[in-house]
């Protein structure tokens, strides 16, 4: 069923799509669609279903989703594609069941996040981009509403990339290979003017490396505003991105992610990033910090935060993995005060487990390009 705005999707609750999915309640719409909490008829298990209609100017953006979660299928700590379908009105996907996006989370610790929590959430935005590129997709539109915490015991603790209405395959497979599309001379703008890398605004074909600028302003941006924040000019933030010294914009965090957009540059769109490189610039920061994956984020230490917890008597749909976050050494101090030692943690730490996270994983290259 469509509502009045004939690009937006309205289901009745208690509809039952795709003869499983009952319809429990609206969570939100944009201009990729509408999304819904349904629950499994049969399982009573939670879950998010994004309806587009047919009418959408532009084409179809749900179809790109559902390509892109396809080729995700089963890897660690990515939103699964549960079902995809196509109904006479409107084209609808089921996905996991996502809860408060980082956006929410930054606005509810006053725009400002501690070094401890910065440093963190990098760690598992930068494995949830890698992730993404090893099946051959760029985001193109990484940024803190894009970003989202799980749900379920340990999930709720990982950071998951969503809405990938942005993306573009940037892999050619043919005659067997698979080799690297060939870089256009010029191309539309997308993405987000504040998160978006410099190249970016210039109209150039966007690479691995042009998301990993937008991980780095998202993080830079947690410490404290963006130099360009304020402006709303695209060519006036291009000209800050290309002129603001490194320091100034890292002014308020850790000298030791200094590195990264100094391999940043090193870079164009042929041209694979050293991921691990940029980890160690995360986990230099850990150790000298003493920073452990287990300390409370920000937001667990506000009086006003509801932890996203799913009712007892329905079954979620969780990630399959079953790794635990790993400790650093237990943290010596932070620049917020009265926060706890830490949250529960196991008693068994590895250096070579980081947040559900094998050093191997940064290292492995899985294109082989």
């Amino acid at each position: 069923m469509l509502s009045g705005n004939l690009d937006q999707v309205e289901l009745k609750l208690g509809k039952v799509v795709g003869k499983h999915w009952k319809v429990c309640s609206r969570l939100g719409s944009g201009g990729c669609g509408t999304v819904f909490l349904v629950e499994d008829i049969n399982t009573r298990s939670k879950a998010a279903l994004k309806a587009e209609s047919h009418n959408i100017p532009g084409g179809s953006v749900l179809k790109l989703e559902v390509q892109v979660l396809r080729r995700l299928e089963g890897r660690k700590h990515v939103p699964q594609l549960l079902r995809a379908g196509k109904k006479e009105a409107y084209s609808y996907m089921v996905m996991t069941l996502l809860g408060d996006n980082i956006e929410k989370l930054f606005r509810l610790c006053h725009k400002q996040f501690s070094i401890s929590t910065q440093v963190r959430l990098g760690i598992h935005i930068l494995f949830a981009l890698k992730q993404l590129h090893e099946v051959g997709f760029l985001h193109r539109d990484v940024k803190p509403a894009n970003l989202a915490l799980g749900i379920g015991e340990h999930d709720s603790r990982v950071v998951y990339l969503l809405d990938f209405g942005f993306a573009r395959e940037f892999i050619y497979s043919g005659d067997g290979r698979v080799e690297l599309r060939r870089e256009r001379f010029r191309v539309h703008f997308r993405g987000t003017a504040r998160y978006c890398s410099a190249r970016t605004h210039h109209r150039k074909e966007q690479g691995r490396c042009d998301d990993l600028w937008s991980l780095f302003y998202v993080v830079a941006e947690f410490r404290g505003p963006l130099p360009w924040a304020n402006t709303s000019n695209r060519n006036e933030v291009a000209s800050l991105k290309e002129t603001m010294p490194d320091v100034r914009l890292l002014s308020r965090s850790p000298s030791q992610l200094l590195d990264i957009p100094t391999h940043l540059r090193e870079l164009g769109y042929y041209d694979r990033p050293d991921y691990l490189r940029i980890f160690h610039a995360f986990e230099a920061v850990l150790e000298a910090q003493g920073i452990r994956f287990y300390d409370p984020y920000d937001w667990e230490l506000e009086p006003s935060y509801k932890k996203t917890v799913p009712n007892t008597s329905v079954r979620t749909i969780e990630s399959t993995s079953t790794d635990r976050p790993f400790d650093s050494n237990r943290q010596k101090g932070s620049d917020r005060s009265n926060r706890p030692n830490s949250l529960e943690s196991p008693t068994t730490e590895s250096k070579e487990d980081v947040a559900g996270y094998k050093i191997e994983d940064f290292k492995k290259n899985e294109l082989g390009f």
